[in-house]
């Protein structure tokens, strides 16, 4: 078997205006059998999830899209897949010293500020994952104002060492263990938080208990009903515990 950074062709550029922008425009650029890494130095518009966008220091972020090989991933478990990426970016990250946390679903946390996010997309066909795009952004040298950084960390050889560990990660079955180790990396994960309801506006406090496989997270209220939410049905207002900065 070859190693995974081989199976993986990089593509570098100074500037996008989107790597994730880029990988989607540029299908014939892909690596047909393996898996495709885009980095640039800088983005114009970086894109987070939904409407949201991202900004970098130009030069110290490590801007990545990578574009699977031809799956066949079932759209039940797509979610799982993303909880299994962001945790091995997140275990690797602590294995470099740094105790970064997740927030669900899209980003990680050091020291109560953000220090990355997610943003993954799939194409499909017949209910399977035939192309999955994993977006990764990460302030490393430098970090834009209120947000964080990984002091002393260079930026050198960095894309294709977490490439190589994501690609690792993902090539083979998924672990039992994925959901529950996912959750333990969450912020508030088992604490009293403080939530606001997208829809209403209504502030109330709950308890994170559950993680479901298609990415909704079972929040336990003050009066002991179990609550089912997805991302962008409410917004997390605190994360209890020591950290408890949004």
């Amino acid at each position: 078997m070859p190693a995974e950074d081989q199976l993986i062709k990089y593509l570098k550029f100074k500037e996008l205006d989107s790597t994730q922008s880029w990988a989607h425009a540029n299908s014939d650029s892909w690596n047909p059998q393996g898996w495709t890494a885009i980095t640039a130095g800088t983005q114009r518009k970086g894109r987070g999830s939904g409407s949201a966008t991202w900004h970098d220091v130009a030069g110290a972020s490590l801007l990545l899209t990578l574009v699977s090989p031809p799956l066949s991933w079932s759209a039940s478990w797509v979610f799982v897949r993303h909880a299994q990426a962001s945790l091995a970016t997140a275990e690797w990250l602590c294995a470099q010293g740094f105790a970064v946390r997740l927030k669900w679903p899209n980003d990680l946390y050091l020291h109560g500020l953000k220090l990355g996010g997610f943003l993954t997309e799939a194409y499909w066909n017949q209910g399977q994952c035939t192309r999955w795009f994993l977006g990764l952004g990460l302030n490393v040298t430098q970090a834009p104002e209120g947000s964080a950084h990984l002091e002393g960390m260079s930026l050198e050889g960095m894309a294709e060492a977490v490439s190589a560990h994501l690609v690792n990660a993902l090539g083979g079955p998924i672990p039992e263990d994925t959901l529950g180790r996912y959750a333990q990396q969450l912020l508030g994960w088992q604490h009293e938080c403080g939530f606001t309801d997208a829809a209403t506006g209504e502030a109330f406090r709950a308890t994170p208990r559950f993680i479901s496989p298609d990415g909704r997270l079972g929040i336990q209220l003050a009066s002991g009903v179990l609550r089912w939410v997805g991302h962008k049905e409410v917004v997390w207002t605190d994360w209890g515990g020591p950290e408890v900065r949004r």
